[in-house]
């Protein structure tokens, strides 16, 4: 889906442009690498870009490949760069990986699920004098780059709360997420409620001091059991504000609301 909506469209054009020169893209098995293939939307906007798929096409739909990543990054050059975009469970091992092959690494995010981790990526980055970068696509949405323009004018004041909310279409329940999505591997907040908490910092530059999640189980209809739901609250430094309510010559009542999302 990120490789298919926004990752391989920038890669192309920035083969396009002769930035990138040739691009790889390994996938577990070759039904989503055939579906890039023949996207025709890419055929139109970039007739000339290229990818090598890894396996081939040529191979069975049902075979898999779980290692093949890791042929693909020892046959880099080193300086190159390895975009890792694969379930939160696997992003730390690739990325590992990937650093130690002497590449740069580009990953969604969560760049990993645990603290400790992201700081031996960190180590191992410097060792090598690689960069590793998180992608937020979210803050290049044009409400994003709105709100921290007029944040940064002034009209919105001082940040003291705000609530941010996101509930996925059901048929996601029907995708690959109920085959790795499941408690013990990552939760909603983890996958998406770091684009929120990640805005409020590129809105205000406020950096949060505190993250709080609470999960509600439930089971896919392949019967794995998930946080479907996952309530989190974030604490950024106290700003002096008047939290109460309103400016007085501002217009509107009190804000009241009662949802239950399903």
């Amino acid at each position: 889906m990120i490789t298919n909506h926004l990752l391989l469209p920038s890669l192309y054009h920035l083969q396009r442009i002769g930035i990138v020169r040739k691009i790889d893209i390994c996938a577990l098995n070759t039904p989503p690498l055939k579906a890039l293939k023949e996207n025709q939307e890419f055929h139109e906007a970039f007739p000339e870009q290229v990818f090598t798929p890894h396996p081939s096409l040529g191979e069975a739909p049902d075979k898999e490949f779980p290692e093949l990543y890791k042929e693909v990054i020892a046959a880099m050059a080193p300086g190159n760069v390895v975009v890792v975009a694969m379930p939160d469970p696997l992003h730390y091992a690739v990325a590992m990986d990937a650093l130690q092959h002497d590449q740069h690494v580009l990953c969604v995010k969560p760049l990993v699920l645990r603290y400790e981790q992201a700081v031996e990526i960190e180590k191992l980055a410097a060792e090598k004098g690689r960069f590793v970068g998180v992608e937020y696509h979210k803050r290049f949405d044009l409400r994003s780059l709105v709100a921290r323009r007029g944040y940064a004018l002034g009209q919105f004041g001082a940040f003291v709360m705000g609530e941010a909310k996101l509930i996925e279409p059901y048929y996601y329940r029907f995708s690959n997420f109920q085959n790795w999505f499941t408690c013990e591997r990552t939760d909603p907040f983890t996958y998406i409620g770091c684009h929120y908490v990640d805005l409020v910092y590129f809105i205000t530059g406020l950096k949060p001091i505190e993250v709080s999640v609470y999960g509600v189980k439930g089971r896919f209809p392949n019967g794995n059991e998930a946080y479907l739901r996952r309530p989190g609250c974030a604490r950024w430094p106290p700003r002096t504000a008047n939290a109460l309510g309103r400016k007085r010559s501002a217009i509107g009542r009190s804000e009241r609301c009662l949802a239950n999302p399903r």
